[in-house]
């Protein structure tokens, strides 16, 4: 009988932890404000990327999202600091409990 309360206890608990991972995606409007060169980082060469400030009342989210960055990849060709664009954003905490927080994803990105 204790064994089959323990296997009950157990279901419960996956059951839970699986159950607390969450997504949110949407688009999100920014202003670029630098862009920056590849960098070298820990003997890696990292790519060209812009950082973003949001343009626009908060979304929804999962956390909140603030000044942030993408690689330039994830732009129209010739982006500039001051232009105003419109990013696919997605978050996601997969397990609440892998002491990581909430993933932010941004890109691809296009003018408005």
């Amino acid at each position: 009988m204790k064994a089959l309360k323990a296997c009950v206890a157990v279901l419960a608990v996956g059951a839970l932890l699986a159950g607390c991972g969450s997504d949110w995606a949407g688009e999100v409007n920014f202003k670029v404000v630098q862009v920056n060169p590849p960098y070298e980082s820990m003997g890696q060469t990292k790519p060209a990327y812009a950082n973003l400030e949001i343009d626009q009342d908060q979304p929804g989210g999962l956390e909140r999202i603030g000044k942030k960055s993408a690689d330039l990849d994830q732009f129209p060709e010739g982006i500039e600091v001051g232009d105003l664009v419109v990013c696919s954003v997605r978050q996601s905490d997969r397990g609440g409990f892998d002491q990581e927080g909430v993933q932010t994803e941004i890109g691809p990105c296009r003018l408005r």
